[in-house]
């Protein structure tokens, strides 16, 4: 079996203002880390939990990233930084991938990068825009679909994303990569299942 990517748990304890719960958090992601490290080199993804309006909290980030992608080099991950969902309900504010993007660029590492989750981005930009905003430092995407309003997780084709055009984009701004599927069913996925999936992606492309 090949593992394209693996997904980190960083939570907003990285951004707290307890420097106790930052370390502790650091250190939970670093065990993650050493068990997943057989499946190096890969992306290991983590979220940007920098969506707090404390006025401190893009230094707690910044420090806990840098740490952590130290860490994360040393074992031969490229660690990718996801693109943050609209959540109003849940997050105080909305990074957009203009922030991280700019945020990932800062550190000029050939191994710090991005993932685009689709399904993220669709809800509050327009995906083009997510795709040109990353050009050159998109090492993982996640593929889910929703209808524009919150992250349904549908399987594509089954909401409003306009898939032909998010891959358009996603090649002409340097991804040549997997997709990650990471959308919700009802049940267990059967080989029945699975393959209509597949016939609608397969379809999808085929009209453009």
């Amino acid at each position: 079996m090949n593992i394209w990517s693996i997904h980190g748990l960083l939570g907003y304890d990285a951004v707290s203002d307890l420097a106790v719960k930052r370390q502790a958090e650091l250190e939970q992601e670093y065990k993650r880390m050493d068990d997943a490290a057989c499946f190096a080199p890969c992306p290991y993804v983590v979220h940007y939990t920098n969506r707090v309006k404390n006025p401190q909290a893009a230094k707690y980030y910044r420090e806990t990233i840098e740490r952590l992608y130290e860490h994360s080099s040393q074992l031969g991950f490229d660690l990718a930084i996801e693109t943050a969902p609209y959540k109003p309900q849940v997050d105080e504010r909305y990074p957009d991938s203009k922030e991280i993007s700019d945020f990932v660029r800062s550190f000029a590492k050939n191994d710090l990068n991005m993932t685009i989750d689709v399904n993220h981005s669709n809800i509050h930009e327009n995906l083009i825009d997510v795709c040109n905003h990353c050009s050159g430092i998109i090492s993982n995407v996640h593929i889910s679909d929703n209808h524009g309003e919150w992250e349904d997780h549908l399987p594509p084709g089954e909401g409003i994303i306009d898939f032909p055009k998010v891959f358009i984009a996603l090649r002409k701004n340097g991804y040549t990569g997997p997709f990650n599927l990471e959308f919700h069913l009802p049940s267990s996925p059967t080989v029945k299942m699975l393959r209509k999936i597949h016939m609608n992606v397969e379809r999808m492309l085929t009209k453009n």
